[in-house]
């Protein structure tokens, strides 16, 4: 199962899984998280009813340092593997499009910025408008973005 942090990394998920998932032995459940803490969101993942071999974890690490070590922590204690979007999964939406954008900004100017520029933040949630990440587009990508690459590798049922 992945559990993403929230709406729109589960929408994002889901739509990675459309594109790399067919075909394969494996099923990837994706659920929402319902925010807090980066810690509460790992315990919440491991509270999801239902039976899976692996949880991951897709959270932003632009959380405060400590928060991000009690989340690191609770994910080891609980067998949970972490994929960080570093800060934020707006900044790697906006790197996979090519977009030059500066480094060391707040995850509130990335989020800005691609809902200004693709996906307006009431459409956010709705899989369709993902369809400007393509396949080829995302195969070019994955091997410069590190989280991208993490998240395609699950899709296609590479998880050991």
């Amino acid at each position: 199962m992945v559990y993403g942090e929230g709406k729109c990394e589960e929408v994002f998920l889901k739509h990675l899984r459309s594109i790399y998932s067919h075909n394969k032995d494996t099923w990837v459940k994706i659920e929402p998280g319902n925010g807090g803490t980066p810690r509460d969101i790992v315990v919440g993942a491991t509270k999801t009813p239902g039976s899976y071999g692996r949880i991951f974890v897709v959270l932003d690490n632009d959380k405060d340092k400590r928060e991000m070590i009690l989340a690191r922590e609770a994910a080891d204690n609980m067998g949970v593997v972490l994929i960080e979007n570093n800060p934020c999964l707006e900044f790697v939406l906006l790197a996979i499009l090519g977009d030059r954008i500066p480094k060391g900004m707040k995850s509130k100017w990335y989020k800005k910025e691609f809902e200004s520029r693709y996906i307006n933040r009431k459409k956010r949630v709705e899989l369709w408008e993902y369809r400007i990440f393509t396949k080829t587009l995302l195969d070019n990508k994955r091997n410069t973005i590190s989280e991208l690459n993490k998240m395609i590798t699950l899709m296609e049922g590479d998880v050991d």
